[in-house]
């Protein structure tokens, strides 16, 4: 018996449709090559997260790579890139980061502070190109640098921190950690007095005031009424002087001595210090220049001051050109904010105390000691 043909041997076309159907399926089931089936793409999530990890990875690797490459250059200690300073007390690092600091005690600051950016380095002219102050002959322009108006407002200024400060033996002991700084400052102030053109009250006595203030900076103070005592006796006849009068029985003093004598560099540079401070404290704003401008300008001729005082003969740099390099612009630079001041130019201040910055670190880098 003849077995049943089925409809598929029957019918040639469906036999042809099969055939080509199981084809197709080997091939995309082993591919071109025959190689197995692609890998199943990333999830969503970790192809979003991608990208930002990279980013912050460089950001971070950036950031612990600068200070190293900072520290083979240069041996000195560091502080966020910036050499340690030696006459201002850690002003860089504030400056440095643009950070507000702490507001000095100085009569009338009030105002809060507004960080400023220092200046590209390229920016500092050179001494000659921005000198513009001649000095008279034979001398320094103290005129010009601090006006006896200005120079009579510092001495009061001191007067009064002196007088707080030998109130009692319990006052003294909180405050005479920071009394040098003042008489010394105020002993540089009186031997300019025996060579500025005008005027004031204590003039003829200028030099005896001069070794008195000296005379309390000379050794080293300490707590206790004894210290207190020691200099009870030159403060008061200091006080003499400044209402007019010579104290009995006051011997007589040089006619002339170098301020390196009688004011020694390291209190000179915490003045400055101390001025610096409360302008960039105090004088964030156009508003605040002008709320403040009297105490700006006296301050800041100050600055210019004290910055011409340490290029005197007996300091050791009178004859170094790289430290006068440094000292010469700062002085100018002061100038140039006073007279921003009186014209209630707050960009230009601002600039001028930027080029102040430049100039100490750039001269602390050098000359550190």
């Amino acid at each position: 018996m003849n077995k049943p043909e089925s409809r598929l041997n029957r019918n040639p076309i469906v036999w042809s449709v099969v055939s080509l159907c199981a084809c197709l399926s080997v091939v995309v089931l082993t591919g071109c090559g025959g190689s197995a089936p692609p890998t199943p793409p990333p999830q969503t999530q970790t192809t979003n997260a991608a990208p930002a990890t990279p980013t912050a990875q460089v950001a971070q690797s950036t950031q612990t790579q600068a200070p190293k490459t900072a520290e083979k250059k240069d041996d000195r200690k560091m502080l966020d890139g910036i050499p340690y300073d030696v006459w201002f007390e850690n002003p860089l690092a504030v400056a440095g980061n643009n950070q507000a600091v702490t507001p000095v005690s100085l009569p009338g600051n009030t105002v809060a502070a507004s960080p400023t950016t220092p200046a590209p380095a390229g920016e500092m002219k050179t001494p000659a190109a921005q000198s513009t102050t001649p000095a008279p002959a034979g001398g320094i322009d103290w005129k010009t640098l601090m006006p006896m108006p200005v120079l009579e407002a510092q001495v009061k200024d001191i007067r009064n921190r002196l007088t707080k400060n030998m109130q009692s033996v319990g006052t003294y002991n909180t405050t005479y950690l920071e009394i040098p700084t003042f008489t010394s400052t105020l002993a540089a102030l009186a031997g300019i007095v025996a060579e500025h053109p005008d005027d004031i009250a204590w003039k003829k006595n200028a030099k005896q005031l001069r070794d008195l203030a000296a005379k309390i900076s000379a050794e080293p103070l300490m707590r206790g009424a004894k210290s207190y005592r020691d200099i009870q006796v030159p403060y008061e006849q200091i006080i003499v002087i400044l209402n007019g009068s010579l104290p009995a029985g006051l011997s007589d003093a040089p006619e002339k001595k170098s301020l390196s004598e009688v004011a020694s560099m390291g209190d000179l540079m915490k003045r400055s210090d101390i001025a610096y401070k409360w302008l960039k404290s105090n004088v964030g704003s156009a508003d605040a220049l002008k709320a403040e401008k009297e105490k700006v300008i006296e301050e800041t001729h100050l600055l210019a001051t004290v910055a011409k005082i340490i290029t005197t003969k007996g300091y050791g740099y009178d004859d170094d050109k790289g430290f006068l390099g440094h000292a010469n612009p700062m002085s100018e630079a002061c100038l140039k904010m006073v007279e921003a001041a009186k014209n209630d130019n707050y960009p230009q201040f601002d600039e001028g105390l930027t080029r102040v910055y430049k100039a100490c670190t750039e001269c602390h880098s050098e000359f550190k000691e």
